[in-house]
């Protein structure tokens, strides 16, 4: 079976094309502004020890490739494990069709008005001994900081209360938006909450990797609640390790932006803090090792060191 045959379906408006060892799906029309960018259906992350292309000041767990395609400033995530699963095989992976599913999910909130970067292309490469390389190109948005940096800089003094605040709204109403739509996001964290710097209110959801819909009532409020759960796990933790900014008020303020009642707050929150402490074994040793051996500090969230770039994940 080709490559191109263990694609999902894609949305009406993008064109398959197929290389000697990869596959690319982009819009109708961008495929010749891609190759003259440098993305090509067989490209690789590194050829000869060489990237495919420069690195833009955004990062998640690596940098994100940045390109210029007929004149879009894009971004190009390349796709790579957390926890166990980085120390075992890094940017390999089994399934190729990841981030084709990732451009339908994308193009499926998009149409149900949840904010999420616009996706030019999805592409696997086969690499040897076995596995793909995985990449998914979005349009860039100028201006942009997302949640977790926000954090970090409200502990440094570099932003205010009153950006904080705005910012807690606009992340509230956002994660409504996705629940309602239906969507379980699949690692939700405040580095997948993107804000536009000085107008916090317009606010997009970033790296839908894994994530599903599961119909189209929204989510059940159980749902709801394991996924918020995730997300209440994150910020506790760089609470305790880097200092409070979120607090009480801003969990309230939160909970009254994602919509819930006044007299509901207290055993919603009590249910997401249930959420939040419920992991399985392998994901507390995959997280361990991660912290262990593959990095130190989180900069996007500590109190001290430089300024951080105003950036999305991907």
């Amino acid at each position: 079976m080709g490559l191109a045959q263990r694609l999902p379906a894609l949305p009406d408006g993008f064109r398959v094309v197929e290389g000697e060892r990869g596959v690319l799906a982009c819009r109708e029309g961008q495929l010749d502004a891609l190759i003259a960018s440098g993305f090509s259906p067989d490209g690789r992350h590194r050829a000869g020890g060489t990237p495919e292309m420069a690195d833009a000041d955004e990062a998640g767990r690596e940098p994100l490739g940045l390109l210029d395609v007929a004149g879009v400033p894009c971004l190009a995530r390349r796709f790579s494990h957390g926890g166990l699963a980085r120390a075992l095989t890094g940017r390999r992976f089994k399934d190729p069709a990841r981030p084709f599913e990732e451009l339908v999910l994308s193009e499926s909130l998009r149409g149900r008005s949840v904010p999420t970067p616009r996706v030019l292309a999805a592409r696997a490469v086969s690499v040897r001994p076995m596995g793909f390389e995985l990449t998914l190109v979005t349009e860039r948005i100028p201006g942009s900081m997302d949640l977790g940096h926000l954090f970090g800089a409200v502990r440094r003094g570099e932003r205010t209360a009153g950006d904080l605040r705005r910012a807690i709204d606009a992340a509230g109403q956002l994660v409504r938006r996705l629940h309602d739509a239906g969507c379980v996001h699949a690692d939700l964290q405040p580095a997948n909450i993107l804000l536009l710097e000085g107008r916090w209110e317009e606010a997009w959801i970033l790296d839908l990797d894994r994530s599903r819909l599961l119909g189209d009532g929204g989510l059940p409020e159980a749902a709801r609640v394991r996924n918020l759960g995730r997300l209440w796990r994150h910020v506790a933790r760089r609470e305790r390790e880097y200092g409070p900014v979120v607090g009480a008020r801003g969990v309230v303020r939160f909970l009254r932006a994602y919509g819930v009642d006044r007299a509901e707050r207290r055993r919603f929150m009590a249910a997401v803090e249930r959420g939040a402490a419920d992991r399985g074994p392998l994901h507390r040793v995959g997280w361990w090792l991660e912290r262990t051996f593959g990095r130190s500090v989180d900069a996007r969230a500590a109190a001290g060191g430089a300024q951080l770039p105003r950036t999305p994940r991907g």
